[in-house]
């Protein structure tokens, strides 16, 4: 073969390797389906530090108990708050109907101080979540639907090769329940986990950051157990840091309600649980 004919077949199989890529890549809302419906068991329990950094140096933390179960039309989670104790026995619960649905996620907060239980209302969610860099609309599951989004690369962090997809809000009221005029999302091509998340304002500033910092495997699931988040304007940042994570427990249905919130959280709820499998 001619050096000229062999360098027409290399460029050849080039571009058609490529082609070949490009058709089964995914686009970027398949990518984005992924990291909302990734395989995180049917229930979870974890207790969770939030850890609360000033601009000053200073830290506070918040300590709750972490509760996630699946049902067949939405995905429901709810957190009890143990300390210190000026939030102890405040309490947090969020549904996330299936996106197929087209229903809002719901949110609800009980103040022992008030012994009242309020849904975080639309308007709200722009709130801090506890006095933390992460607000309300951020507790709130990824919805494909309600943002344009792009595909513009890839990158490596922490050593993961990741999609980089830029998300632009659908609608004036999407912009509105969040405050955010775009996101850019970094998502770990093997796991569909969360590495990274920019977050801009209106102006198309970077108000703030949230970082994947630890994954660990867990019951065969890949499982974030420190994120954090920097708010670039107030010059605060928050941690979560999830420990004793335990994945397919028994959480009986009654944890999953609005009478819980008020009830609270006691140790003969947890204390049984034993690992079931699905």
């Amino acid at each position: 073969m001619s050096p000229s004919l062999k360098r027409l077949c290399v460029t050849s199989c080039l571009l058609i390797s490529s082609v070949v890529h490009a058709e089964n890549a995914p686009n970027a809302e398949q990518i984005m389906q992924q990291a909302r419906d990734r395989h995180d068991g049917h229930s979870f329990i974890s207790q969770v530090s939030l850890i609360l950094h000033d601009k000053q140096g200073n830290s506070r933390v918040r300590d709750f108990t972490y509760l996630q179960k699946d049902y067949a039309d939405s995905d429901k989670f709810s957190m009890f708050f143990s300390s210190p104790s000026d939030v102890r026995n405040v309490a947090f619960h969020i549904e996330n109907p299936h996106e197929a649905l087209k229903q809002e996620d719901s949110q609800w907060m009980y103040l022992p101080i008030s012994r009242q239980t309020r849904r975080i209302s639309t308007t709200d969610k722009r709130g801090a979540f506890m006095g933390s860099d992460y607000t309300y609309a951020d507790l709130d599951k990824i919805r494909v639907n309600d943002y344009r989004q792009t595909l513009v690369g890839e990158e490596t962090l922490q050593g993961r090769d990741c999609y980089v997809i830029e998300r632009e809000p659908a609608s004036p009221a999407i912009l509105t329940k969040t405050g955010y005029n775009k996101l850019k999302v970094w998502i770990d091509k093997q796991n569909h986990l969360v590495m990274q998340q920019n977050f801009y304002d209106v102006k198309d500033v970077l108000i703030k950051q949230m970082r994947t910092k630890e994954v660990s495997t867990i019951d065969g699931i890949d499982s974030i157990t420190l994120s954090e988040t920097e708010h670039f304007i107030d010059g605060t940042r928050s941690e979560m840091r999830f420990t004793d994570l335990r994945y397919n427990v028994l959480l009986e249905d009654r944890l999953f309600t609005q009478s819980a919130l008020r009830r609270g959280l006691k140790a003969s709820d947890v204390s049984a649980l034993q690992t079931s499998a699905r």
